[in-house]
């Protein structure tokens, strides 16, 4: 978990994204990968996702050495053992149950979950996780990270849900006490071309590293 959390830290942007199909998926990676990203989540929201992300983690090794590639909107065991088996770098869920934490522990899956309340961050809390998805972060405000973080000492947040892909909307965000922020099509817009893509999160990471 350490290296990936580090890896997010200082990313500070967790693009994520699904496409039906594979060459856009592959070619989506691609132009993120080139513009420096080296943690990408792909999204478990179509009937194509397990294929698709199993012949991303094929290539990944030899077409983009380095890449963490997670998978997210995983809601149940079986969907965490499938990707478990494709070799998912890490699994985000948009929610959050003891039981799926237990088997993320008992299976040394690293597992960054999806919370709303105190009580959500608390289960993963008692269980030993130090990162969590705060979803959908728009609909509990800037605040809300700041308003928690006493309670929970050495956790680590990254709010993804409504975020601006801009350096003011983020930069919010992290001076508001989140690690990182999940980007989803507020980035990655289905009418981009693939070195729009590119030129675009070259030009977000380095405006996030100035500041």
């Amino acid at each position: 978990m350490s290296v990936i959390l580090q890896k997010i830290k200082d990313q500070k942007i967790v693009p994520l994204f699904y496409s039906e199909s594979f060459e856009v998926s592959k070619n989506t990676v691609k132009a993120l990968y080139e513009a420096g990203i080296r943690v990408i989540e792909y999204t478990n929201r179509g009937i194509q996702a397990l294929e698709n992300f199993t012949k991303l983690k094929e290539i990944s090794a030899n077409e983009f050495p380095e890449l963490l590639l997670g998978i997210g909107t995983v809601k149940n065991i079986k969907e965490m053992d499938d990707y478990a088996d494709a070799k998912a770098d890490f699994i985000i869920t948009p929610v959050i149950t003891e039981e799926l934490v237990k088997h993320s522990v008992s299976k040394n899956i690293i597992l960054i979950p999806g919370c709303f309340t105190p009580s959500d961050v608390n289960v993963a809390f008692q269980n030993g996780l130090r990162l969590v998805k705060i979803f959908p972060a728009d609909a509990l405000g800037k605040n809300y990270i700041k308003s928690i973080q006493p309670v929970f000492p050495g956790m680590n947040f990254m709010p993804t849900g409504g975020i601006n892909a801009d350096v003011v909307d983020i930069t919010e965000w992290l001076n508001g006490g989140a690690i990182a922020v999940g980007l989803g099509s507020s980035l990655i817009k289905t009418d981009f071309t693939a070195e729009q893509l590119t030129e675009k999160v070259q030009n977000l990471l380095q405006q996030l590293n100035q500041n």
